[in-house]
């Protein structure tokens, strides 16, 4: 088999992790391939920090040149994240011949497809297991061991932080700013949190899903997307009452005519894997024609567990017969629709605060009616100074008519506000 030679840009946390199993683990990773497998360079802005691993002297540098430009290294992992510079040092690397693996959720979801042409044009690869799940393999499972599956739905957790916080907030009935601030000292968010906590990361995972799974090209802004940041402790609570734990997912179904595509915060059943998944763990959930049911579990994110995928995408490089292999069905030329949110069709969690008088909940309920939302479950709650809170699920509708019957309730005078509107359960792609 073909060596591997490799050269990593960005050393930071993921890279640090994919340098200490490259240098450690040489042996264990050649004896298994049949090949060499060689870290040669790295390339940091930074090359005085130490990262706690020892490099040879010469491999650390800050010049990007010494990968791009030597023809001995056929393998480049970026690793630097973001959308620019890696976008260049991609698009170098393939147009040079060299495979690329990288982490880089946001680079791929927006340019995976171009990626993937100019790989095939110079007879090279990119693969990016670890931009998905840190260290679950699903996209290996989806592109391979699935492979003889109609994929009727992939849905799940996506991202680490906002499980987290969402966990927290369960076990400690503490509020949304104060779970967040223990989150950013504890590592588990930036400072600067926002493509997190409004969804945007987990909308990247979701077009690289999709495009997978339902074989299509996907345009990440076609996603509807809703973050966590409204969810309050209240929430937390009325969710425990009715049978239910809220989580932040990333959602897929295959339709006949198109494909739904969400991220939002959902009220799952406590009987349901995906509720038990706590702190910054991830967990996909994928449904098959031939398969069924099946759930891949493990840490989303951290320097071993994304470092983990990113060498196993450097091990299917070398247990090819030719390192230079592209796949047909990564970003197909399929058009698929993307459903508008307003089409589909789910249940609904709602908590009003009302003036605590007569007939508010008759008029709530008759609004519910003239718009065909059906009722399952409602409790009232009377508070003081002369409010009442009403909590009400629904059974499922279509999103356009629920929008419709709020912006109703909302002028009615004795509603002082909606305070929250969360989707329960995953919706049915049969209605």
């Amino acid at each position: 088999m073909a060596d591997i030679v490799v050269g990593v840009i960005g050393f930071g946390t993921v890279g640090t992790g994919v340098v200490k199993i490259l240098l450690n683990n040489r042996s264990m990773l050649e004896q298994r391939t049949g090949c060499r497998v060689e870290l040669k360079r790295i390339v940091d802005l930074d090359t005085t920090t130490d990262r706690g691993v020892s490099v040879p002297n010469g491999m650390l540098t800050d010049t990007i040149s010494t990968i791009l430009d030597d023809n001995e290294i056929n393998t480049v992992v970026e690793l630097i994240g973001g959308e620019n510079p890696a976008k260049k040092f991609i698009e170098a690397a393939l147009t040079a011949g060299k495979n690329v693996i990288t982490s880089n959720k946001e680079v791929i979801a927006k340019h995976g497809k171009a990626f993937t042409a100019i790989a095939k044009k110079h007879g090279c690869t990119i693969l990016y297991e670890a931009a998905v799940g840190g260290g679950i393999p699903v996209l290996h499972a989806i592109r391979n061991s699935l492979s003889a599956n109609k994929i009727e739905k992939v849905f799940g957790i996506v991202n680490g932080t906002t499980n987290f916080i969402l966990s927290k907030m369960s076990e400690t009935g503490a509020d949304f700013g104060e779970t967040l601030k223990e989150a950013q000292a504890l590592g588990y968010a930036e400072a600067n949190p926002e493509n997190d906590v409004e969804g945007y990361d987990a909308r990247y995972k979701l077009a690289i899903l999709a495009s997978l799974a339902f074989r299509c090209t996907v345009n990440y802004k076609d996603i509807y997307c809703e973050g966590i940041t409204n969810i309050s402790s209240e929430d937390i609570e009325a969710a425990n009452q009715f049978g239910y734990a809220i989580k932040m997912l990333a959602m897929g179904i295959n339709h006949k005519d198109a494909i739904q595509l969400r991220v939002h915060p959902v009220m799952v059943e406590k009987e349901h894997p995906l509720a038990t998944v706590g702190d910054a763990f991830n967990a996909i959930y994928i449904q098959g024609d031939s398969l069924g049911e099946s759930m891949l579990y493990g840490r989303g994110a951290g320097e071993l567990p994304t470092a983990s995928a990113v060498v196993g995408d450097i091990m299917n490089l070398a247990f090819r017969n030719d390192s230079a292999f592209s796949r047909d069905t990564d970003f197909a030329l399929n058009e698929r629709k993307i459903m508008s949110i307003n089409d589909c069709f789910t249940s609904f969690f709602i908590r009003c605060i009302v003036d605590d008088a007569p007939g508010v909940l008759a008029k709530i309920a008759n609004i519910f009616a003239k718009n065909e939302v059906s009722i399952q479950g409602l409790q009232q709650i009377d508070a003081d100074a002369g409010t009442a809170t009403i909590t009400i699920i629904t059974h499922q509708v279509k999103e356009e008519k629920m929008r419709s019957a709020l912006k109703e309730i909302e002028g009615l005078s004795s509603v002082q506000k909606i305070a929250s509107v969360i989707r329960v359960g995953f919706g049915d792609e049969t209605l």
